[in-house]
């Protein structure tokens, strides 16, 4: 068997086109569950094996280290097995990985230091908050987030304080510009950057330099590049800076999974794709390999209701298996019930182990009744997208200590631990060396050697910031001395942070105490896989790069809990979608037209966690749920509705289901749904001495406009009415206190 032949035996037809068809621009049209990764990986393969290139001449990039890695370990196998040797790295990466290589090598070019820090998303807004102060804004009328976010999305538009000014129209108010411009200079006073920078400062480098664009364009003869419906604005800007020579670029993604334009994601990137590239050839993989017939073909119905897609059907020659699971609850603590008993059931009757079941929801806040109700059936689970682990405060100090030890000049991580373990160092004493460190813009390490220069302070608070800074200069001799793992334990050992926890002997300071433990093992791990590359610098960049996917370790045996943007890339044989309600899913972003864009996404997110079902798929809504701590009755979505009738099995755990009246039958019969009319609610509650309301009636709220009445209960001053306005949401009022006008 030769090598081609090897490489393509178990690949459908248009995938063993796509591995073959090697030079010019590709685009790969990839369906959920069609077999991309194999698709890019013996593509990958089939390159370095038939020796049209080098290795390390391929640049291969995705959205997660965990598919980086896959994708890598992949290659090494197939090249392996054929006897190929590899001499030299692969490029396969995240695009943030990917720049901070570059960066690495680089960033000097741009007046930076070497061993520069990386900022995740808290240290920059704490960062923002120090620009704040400075500039005298108030926090309760401008909130750090929104500056945050909007600094945010300028550098997802390659755009610079300097470019936002030279621009004739303006792209951004006055106050945050001013508070941009601040913070880039506080930041390379800090000799750090924040997560955009890692591609805008990649993006600014090829741009001053043209010498070194063009010796990276000429080292990269090939481009792939996976999820490619999720790219944003600067990740196409620097895709395109790097294919321009070669224009030997592939794309692989499927636009009826782009769910991320909240964060800045183009869907236009891979709906134009043929515009950039007029002779791309394109190949679609339609066949999928993951799910039963019936979800795919459910999922299929729902995402050809969308406009904004190209024209594929996805198709699979797997078995039928079952219908889809429509539940309907009478609220979010029965619906949470339900999940849990029903896993529960299936358990008993052997239907796989925890770790096979998911349950996928639109907004964090709906996992605390879920989590609630796994824990009364003492069922295991995993929450992927709470606090993460390099996240928690304990974990947060020691890195704090680490990034200082390499970079003196990261203020975030000397605040964050200049008084941690508790030393004595007020927060008087950290304010005045701030300001001072402002006026005479130098850092805080810098800041505080002049003031015990200058004995700012009083000798007691001079003699214990002198202590630090001697910790501290002993830390940075032993960073360069020693391996990561025996410089973690200096760090314990010379801050006496467990020490100080020990002492505390409390259940909070014990579980802090196993967190650093399982930092250790973390450390011992990632220098045993890295060798001599397992730095303190690669390790804290590694650690910067972590996202929620990447953390899951699916062979802890516990049921998964995430929302449905965190879903995607994974799959489970049962899968639980709950809250299919609309103004919840789909969220109340979009509008009644169905063409909207925000509608459209909301959809392509529902073909996502649909498609993530490999053997059965339950959707539950409910009639009632409290939110913010008024009770809401919405419509079941209209997601469920676009499923065929013939692909449903409906049940009703509510003795007189909304809509078992207009089929017959006992509560728990197999019904269709696709008719289902949203507006028809049923009566609540005690109608009697509510004259002064009736069902109809037209009235206004102060707040959510004009409704009508649909319900009434009680009387007197404990008389409840429940009003349906325009937006389709019903909220129960108590009129005493309701301020309704009827109109």
């Amino acid at each position: 068997m030769d090598v081609f032949e090897y490489i393509t035996k178990n690949l459908n037809p248009p995938q063993k086109d796509a591995v073959e068809t090697l030079n010019g621009p590709l685009l790969i049209l990839a369906g959920a569950g069609s077999g991309k990764t194999r698709v890019l990986t013996h593509r990958m393969a089939n390159m370095i094996a038939m020796g049209h290139c080098a290795p390390d001449e391929i640049l291969c990039v995705t959205f997660t280290n965990k598919a980086a890695k896959e994708m890598e370990a992949r290659i090494y196998k197939i090249l392996a097995d054929l006897g190929v040797p590899i001499r030299s790295q692969l490029w396969v990466s995240t695009f943030h990985s990917f720049c901070v290589r570059i960066l690495r090598q680089h960033l000097t070019l741009l007046d930076y230091k070497p061993h520069f820090g990386i900022y995740d998303s808290s240290d920059t807004l704490s960062q923002i908050k120090k620009v704040m102060k400075a500039l005298n804004i108030n926090d309760k009328m401008y909130p750090p987030k929104n500056f945050q976010g909007r600094i945010g999305d300028a550098k997802m538009l390659a755009l610079s304080p300097e470019d936002l000014r030279k621009n004739n129209r303006p792209m951004m108010d006055p106050k945050t510009l001013q508070v941009y411009t601040m913070y880039e200079e506080e930041m390379k006073r800090a000799n750090s950057l924040d997560f955009d920078d890692l591609l805008l400062k990649t993006y600014e480098l090829f741009r001053m330099y043209p010498d070194l664009l063009d010796q990276y364009q000429d080292k990269f003869k090939y481009i792939m590049v996976d999820e490619y419906q999720d790219t944003n604005h600067i990740q196409y800007l620097l895709v395109q800076m790097l294919a321009k020579k070669h224009r030997n670029l592939c794309v692989v993604g499927d636009e009826d999974q782009s769910i991320y334009s909240w964060r800045g994601a183009d869907i236009s990137n891979i709906l134009d794709f043929e515009k950039d590239f007029p002779e791309a050839k394109i190949i679609k993989l339609e066949e999928n390999y993951r799910s039963s017939s019936n979800i795919v073909t459910a999922a299929t119905h729902v995402i050809k209701n969308n406009t904004q897609r190209k024209d594929k059907t996805l198709f699979t020659s797997n078995p039928d298996g079952e219908l889809i699971q429509v539940h309907e609850e009478k609220n979010e603590y029965d619906e949470g019930r339900f999940v849990a008993k029903t896993i529960q059931s299936m358990l008993n009757q052997g239907e796989g182990s925890y770790n096979d079941y998911a349950i996928f929801y639109r907004t964090n806040a709906q996992s605390r009744v879920l989590e609630e109700q796994l824990r009364t059936l003492a069922i295991p689970y995993r929450l992927v997208g709470g606090v993460r682990f390099y996240e928690r405060m304990e974990v947060k100090d020691m890195l704090s200590y680490m990034k200082l030890s390499v970079n003196p000049a990261d203020d975030i991580a000397f605040k964050r631990v200049v008084n941690v373990p508790t030393r004595g160092i007020g927060k008087t004493t950290i304010e005045k060396i701030e300001e001072y460190a402002l006026e005479n813009k130098l850092s805080l390490s810098i800041a505080t050697q002049k003031a015990i220069e200058t004995r700012m302070f009083n000798s007691g608070t001079t003699a214990k910031l002198r202590r630090f800074l001697d910790l501290m200069e002993d830390l940075q001799v032993s960073a360069s001395r020693f391996k990561l793992p025996d410089f973690y334990h200096i760090i314990l050992d010379r801050t006496e942070y467990v020490t100080t926890l020990k002492k505390e002997d409390t259940p909070e300071a014990k579980a802090r105490i196993e967190n650093l433990e399982e930092l250790d093992n973390a450390i011992a791990q990632f220098s045993k896989e890295r060798g001599d590359e397992g730095t303190l610098q690669s390790f804290l960049e590694e650690m910067a790069l972590v996202s929620d996917v990447d953390s899951l370790d699916q062979e802890q045996n516990s049921v998964t809990l995430m929302t449905l943007h965190i879903s995607k890339g994974l799959e489970f044989p049962y899968v639980f979608i709950v809250g299919l309600e609309e103004n919840l899913f789909p969220s109340n972003r979009g509008t009644d037209d169905a063409g909207n864009e925000d509608v459209e996404e909301e959809r392509r997110l529902a073909y996502v966690g649909m498609t993530r079902a490999r053997q059965k798929l339950w959707m539950s809504y409910v009639r009632t749920r409290r939110v913010w701590g008024q009770e809401h009755f919405n419509p079941p979505s209209r997601f469920i509705k676009e499923i065929p009738q013939k692909l449903v099995h409906f049940k009703s755990a509510i003795e007189t289901p909304r809509f078992v009246s207009r089929y017959g039958g006992a509560s728990t019969r197999a019904t269709s749904i696709s008719d289902f009319e949203t507006q028809d609610f049923p009566d609540y509650g005690d109608r009697s001495d509510s004259s002064s309301y009736s069902k109809g009636m037209r009235v206004r709220h102060p707040t959510f406009g004009v409704g009508s009445v649909f319900a009434t209960e009680g009387s007197g001053e404990d008389l409840k009415v429940s009003v349906l306005f325009t937006d389709n949401t019903i909220k129960k009022f108590i009129t005493k206190y309701a301020r309704l006008e009827k109109v």
